[in-house]
């Protein structure tokens, strides 16, 4: 066993390592929401607009414990790194935990990120996220992500 803890929830999450199904997001306006999202950034993406849209007016971002980006301020870079040049290459993302209240929804996962810049290849990303989706107005908006680093290339 492994013991992976989710600094978001305060709390741990014990994972067999024997094969079992993987969470999947029920709520068909909520998957569909994380997937509009997670496909902006890839190379033939949308960019950074789609997280315009789908960020709570109230967002907040942690990575690796050490920053914090209000919603303003991480459109702002992201519109800056994707005009820029920068997209994901690949993306691959294992399912920990999907659970809903209400009109509230919190999905973790693991995702390892490869990156391509105007230049080329750039180093990539694998790491814990914990992302938190509420339900205002009919519409799925992420209010908070949390990123843990597994590995990060410098």
């Amino acid at each position: 066993m492994r013991t992976l803890v989710c600094l978001a929830l305060c709390a741990s999450i014990t994972l067999s390592q024997t094969a079992r199904a993987a969470p999947e997001i029920a709520d068909s306006e909520l998957r569909k929401s994380a997937e509009e999202l997670s496909a902006s950034t890839l190379v033939g993406g949308d960019g950074w607009v789609v997280y315009e849209r789908l960020l709570h007016p109230r967002y907040a971002r942690w990575a690796m414990g050490e920053i914090y980006e209000g919603r303003e301020k991480f459109v702002k870079s992201l519109e800056e790194w994707w005009n820029y040049g920068m997209r994901v290459a690949e993306r691959d993302i294992e399912m920990i935990a999907v659970d809903m209240v209400g009109d509230l929804a919190i999905i973790r996962f693991k995702t390892t990120e490869s990156f391509v810049g105007p230049d080329g290849p750039v180093d990539g990303f694998s790491g814990y996220v914990s992302n938190v989706w509420i339900k205002e107005d009919g519409r799925w908006l992420l209010l908070s992500a949390d990123i843990s680093s597994i590995t990060r290339s410098d």
